[in-house]
């Protein structure tokens, strides 16, 4: 079992928003984003696709509106991909908003089995269906100032009476979710994936 060691970083953000984890390479696809959905604070309300290697992986709906070239991520699982340090995985969630991440391979070890757990991170993850990177701007901006014509409008995002600090991430809050997940994950059956080089 492989031991990584993952950097992932939404793009074009006017603030720097990033999170570092470790995991081990026994996930499939589709628990894998379901892990980048804990780490970042999405809220698993929109469809998404990874990039590797050249290829899109996802979720298939076989609804007659699925992706072109899409394949279906419950066939593979990381251990299948042949990474290596300083690969790259591009994570696009929500085709609406276009939340574009990149996922940097940092390490990878032989080691027994690790804990699931985000190291640390910076940047509160934005708001959901707030118009990806440049709607949240404009938000943020309409927030922090009474002002600004939308002040009130944006104000009900924010659940909480103050207004939140959008570069603070607590990565303690994000491990209890974590820790959840992954006794999930292991106590789940999972389907078999097929190997890289079967493919």
């Amino acid at each position: 079992m492989r031991h990584l060691q993952i950097k992932i970083s939404l793009i074009d953000s006017h603030l720097p928003i990033w999170r570092r984890f470790q995991m081990n390479d026994d996930y499939r696809l589709d628990r894998f984003h379901q892990v980048i959905q804990v780490v970042m604070g999405w809220w698993n309300a929109h469809l998404h696709e990874f990039s590797i290697g050249g290829r899109k992986f996802g979720m298939l709906l076989n609804d007659g509106w699925d992706i072109p070239q899409m394949e279906d991520e419950t066939r593979f699982s990381l251990k299948h991909f042949p990474f290596k340090e300083g690969d790259q995985i591009v994570y696009l969630y929500d085709f609406g908003d276009n939340w574009t991440h990149i996922l940097e391979i940092e390490s990878i070890r032989e080691e027994k089995k690790i804990p699931l757990k985000c190291l640390e991170g910076t940047g509160r993850c934005p708001y959901e269906d707030c118009g990806g990177v440049g709607g949240y701007a404009h938000m943020i901006e309409a927030m922090t100032d009474p002002n600004h014509p939308e002040h009130m409008f944006y104000q009900e995002y924010n659940d909480a009476e103050t207004l939140p600090d959008f570069t603070f991430f607590d990565p303690k809050v994000i491990n209890k979710e974590l820790k959840k997940f992954e006794k999930w994950h292991n106590k789940h059956p999972r389907k078999k994936s097929t190997p890289w080089h079967q493919i």
